[in-house]
């Protein structure tokens, strides 16, 4: 079974000074998954672990095992004799996810810790890439109040899987709608704690608005990519 770093704080266990030192792996790990968050609208890229290395200044050792367990977790493909990818962006898997991400929330909502709470400046204080990160931090959020560590599991693979759609979506005339829905849900989360279902309308308005741009995403990035490969077999 799968378990967050979190899970002793859900069980409300203090980690010890030493314990909260983060390993060479976790550090690792943690840089890598950032750098691929600027990946994220390159599917299919190829993921060498010496190039990530030098790129992030640690060894290649501890950079092989972050992708293995990115891997593990989904967020990346293995290719046996090929090494490691970053996921394609298919249409029927990404509203599949949406889907499976709705009923997992909903369920974390329904069995949050009654201390649950959350507090955030407003939404019209953010950037607009600060905007997709207050979406991802909500739901991570609602995730970690359930305390349930498979729940976190799903919905940790599901930010990062979807976070291009995020980011697509504030590059466009579409972050207006964005924004609103975002504060919606930004002002019912207020009442994490007390008002489940307050906060469960505000959740599933504003992931409808990110699943309405899941088809015009990839369709784009289909279009950039045939472009970027046209572009090269141009050159020989």
């Amino acid at each position: 079974m799968w378990l967050c770093e979190k899970a002793p704080q859900c069980r409300g266990i203090s980690k010890s000074a030493s314990e909260s030192m983060p390993a060479k792996a976790d550090t690792a790990y943690d840089a890598v998954l950032q750098l691929l968050y600027s990946y994220s609208l390159v599917p299919g890229q190829h993921l060498s672990d010496q190039e990530l290395a030098c790129k992030l200044n640690i060894g290649r050792t501890p950079v092989r095992e972050a992708l293995i367990r990115l891997a593990a977790e989904g967020k990346i493909l293995s290719a046996p004799q090929r090494g490691y990818f970053t996921r394609p962006l298919v249409e029927a898997a990404l509203f599949d996810s949406y889907a499976v991400a709705r009923e997992i929330l909903a369920l974390a909502l329904t069995c949050r810790r009654p201390q649950c709470s959350f507090t955030g400046n407003s939404c019209d204080d953010l950037s607009l890439d600060e905007l997709a990160i207050r979406a991802e931090m909500i739901f991570t959020i609602i995730a970690e109040g359930s305390s349930n560590c498979e729940i976190c599991k799903i919905i940790a693979k599901f930010t990062f899987c979807s976070h291009p759609i995020r980011m697509k979506i504030i590059a466009s005339e579409l972050h207006t709608g964005f924004r609103e829905s975002l504060s919606r849900l930004t002002n019912a989360m207020t009442q994490f704690g007390k008002a489940a279902p307050l906060v469960e309308s505000a959740l599933m308005n504003h992931l409808d608005v990110e699943q309405r741009a899941i088809a015009g995403v990839v369709q784009e990035v289909k279009q950039r990519t045939a472009h970027r490969i046209s572009s090269r077999s141009g050159t020989f």
